[in-house]
């Protein structure tokens, strides 16, 4: 039995080594689809990671929304061929979060990558945050706040990607907040995001060790 654990374990440092150019610029975001909602995971308006494949390797989807009296409605999200999907409407805030095993490659430390998203319909409703890493609606259109732990994440970086496959840099004020634009004759899903923002935090992930946390968030919504 010690001998099948320790195979087990080398066969993950070697799946760690082979998908970590692969995850680093991968993203886990909400796209909204003729058949609604669907959490993928991949490039943004590219190629998603497919089952059977790295879609595979995420750990339990777990998502949810807020309902008006503030209760949290647990949602289950099904694995398909390119994604999960979720019986809700693209009219309410959707959150997800998951994780990917840890990632380690020649002698440095062990990362491990975790992936929060959020889905809005709109920047009328101010949100407060419920994901360690989580970009949330101010209430007022093209700004939102980047938050970490529930605290405010200053000078952090972010990049808007439209969906005529342009992008624009932005970093959050000292306050966490980022103002944006958007051109309002491009319709389509955009995305918002904050990746690989770095813990330095020891634990285990499925037998292997880590010695950081890489923390990943998308906000994505449809402008119509």
């Amino acid at each position: 039995m010690i001998k099948n654990r320790g195979f087990y374990l080398k066969v993950i440092m070697l799946f760690s080594i082979l998908a970590a150019p692969v995850v680093q610029a991968h993203s886990v975001y909400f796209e909204e689809t003729e058949n609604g909602l669907v959490i993928r995971f991949g490039e943004f308006q590219g190629d998603h990671e497919e089952s059977p494949g790295y879609l595979d390797q995420l750990s339990s989807v777990n998502a949810w929304t807020l309902e008006k009296e503030g209760k949290l409605k647990y949602l289950t999200a099904t694995k398909v061929k390119q994604g999960f999907t979720l019986d809700v409407s693209a009219n309410e805030s959707i959150v997800a979060q998951t994780a990917f095993p840890v990632m380690a490659r020649d002698n440095n430390p062990g990362r491990k990558p975790n992936f929060y998203a959020r889905w809005i319909p709109n920047f009328t409703s101010k949100i407060d945050p419920s994901m360690n890493l989580d970009i949330i609606p101010t209430g007022v259109k093209g700004k939102v706040q980047v938050s970490f732990r529930g605290q405010p994440l200053p000078n952090t970086d972010a990049t808007l990607y439209f969906p005529d496959a342009t992008e624009q840099k932005y970093t959050s004020d000292i306050k966490g907040i980022i103002n944006f634009k958007i051109n309002p004759k491009v319709t389509g899903i955009y995305m918002l995001k904050v990746a690989r923002y770095s813990e330095e935090l020891k634990g285990f992930d499925r037998g292997v060790g880590y010695a950081v946390i890489s923390h990943n968030c998308s906000l994505t919504w449809r402008h119509k």
